[in-house]
């Protein structure tokens, strides 16, 4: 926290803000008093009391803002308001690599080359020295997320008016770190039939009736885990075959667990699913009522997928890797290649635009806000390859035997 708060009655409200120490060790500390009709209130207050002092000239405030004090203001001002899971991303990345190295150097003074610095010691240092895979180093994509929070905290330090510049627009951009996405595994159409015969096959008792389910939802629509696992019986409209994906869980740990909106604006969207998935879907419902009634528990959230184990005496919702080991241990004894719970996703997107949907149709399907996301997503199938490799090699044919080509 960048201060503290301490109510002093009738909406009066005293400001501390700690600026660290002196030479002889004491304390530097700043007051105000304010009136504020609420706590939440009163913390704003203190955002702008905290933004002020540090803005201020340095025979004021004694010491240059370090890193760390910036840190600590960012974390009020807009860590604090982002969601649970985002929060603790951040702070893991900022306590674990960034903080250690930065937080004792004034804010004002920190350069590209000592940015640059830092990110060729992500590259060369090992974090993982058991690791099986790899060297045991970070990858690229985990480096760049270092380097993104790092540009992120100095572009809104400029933007709060406390630097001129952001010393990230230093680097070159060709040196900048760049995320090296990997294409999550997939089936080919010999595979993926394979796998819908097994299911079909299999018997549904209420595990695998559930897991049917939310395997059907990731391949037909292309939802995310968390967007499964996060419905309700309401978001299901039986009559227009439409499942309503207007939130999703964000999962920690079991102790930070977090429904809220979708990654974006557009992740809030209708997909459609057919006849076969909503008579899974009343299964899977009636297994679920019938569950409840002996147990005697109660789902007043009406959760469509509910975790095994009570949380706190409640039920909640399962998790979204609840079906990784379901799905790992059919693949594992089917002897099929080994799949990921996101590959369902990138599975709809593949066979979606392979079968005629339109890039934007796919694009809209998944949630994705920029349709360049939405080209990462799409795989090249073995099948398409050599049915395109046949079309030109008959067409050279005939070209060839017929010479002309007018």
């Amino acid at each position: 926290m960048a201060g503290t708060v301490i109510n002093r009655g009738n909406n009066k409200w005293e400001l501390r803000i700690s600026l660290g120490y002196d030479a002889q060790g004491k304390q530097i500390r700043r007051s105000k008093r304010v009136t504020a009709t609420s706590m939440r209130a009163a913390k704003k207050a203190l955002d702008e009391f905290y933004l002020e002092t540090m803005a201020a000239p340095q025979e004021v405030t004694e010491r240059q803002m370090t890193f760390g004090d910036f840190v600590e203001l960012w974390e009020v001002r807009h860590n604090s308001r982002k969601s649970l899971t985002t929060q603790e991303t951040y702070r893991r990345l900022l306590n674990f690599r960034i903080l250690p190295v930065f937080q004792k150097c004034e804010l004002d003074s920190i350069t590209a080359v000592q940015i640059m610095r830092f990110i060729d010691g992500l590259r060369r240092n090992k974090v993982n020295v058991r690791a099986k895979d790899g060297d045991g180093r970070l990858s690229e994509t985990a480096i760049h997320k270092h380097y993104k929070l790092i540009n992120h905290l100095f572009n809104k330090a400029v933007d709060w008016k406390l630097l001129e510049k952001n010393p990230c627009d230093d680097i070159p951009k060709d040196e900048r770190p760049k995320p090296n996405y990997h294409h999550y595994p997939i089936w080919e159409e010999e595979d993926l039939q394979r796998f819908l015969k097994i299911l079909g096959a299999l018997p549904d008792t209420k595990t695998n009736v559930k897991h049917k389910v939310i395997f059907y939802l990731g391949l037909l629509c292309g939802a995310r885990s968390g967007e499964i696992t996060a419905l309700t019986w309401k978001d299901i409209d039986w009559k227009n075959r439409l499942v309503h994906i207007t939130k999703s869980q964000k999962y920690m740990n079991s102790r930070l667990v977090e429904i809220s909106k979708p990654k974006t604006a557009e992740s809030v969207r209708d997909v459609y699913v057919d006849e076969y998935v909503l008579a899974l879907l009343r299964k899977h419902k009636e297994s679920q009522i019938q569950y409840l009634q002996e147990k005697g528990y109660e789902n007043p959230h009406e959760y469509i997928f509910l975790a095994v184990h009570l949380r706190n005496e409640e039920l909640v919702p399962a998790s979204p890797s609840c079906h990784y080991m379901w799905l790992s241990k059919i693949c594992k004894a089917q002897g099929l290649p080994h799949i990921t719970v996101h590959s369902l996703r990138h599975m709809a997107a593949t066979y979606a635009l392979n079968h005629g949907a339109a890039l934007t149709t796919v694009q809209s399907m998944l949630g994705h806000t920029n349709i360049r996301t939405t080209s990462i997503y799409l795989h090249p199938l073995e099948s398409q390859k050599k049915e395109t490799a046949q079309i030109m090699s008959s067409q050279f044919k005939e070209w060839r035997d017929g010479g002309d080509t007018e």
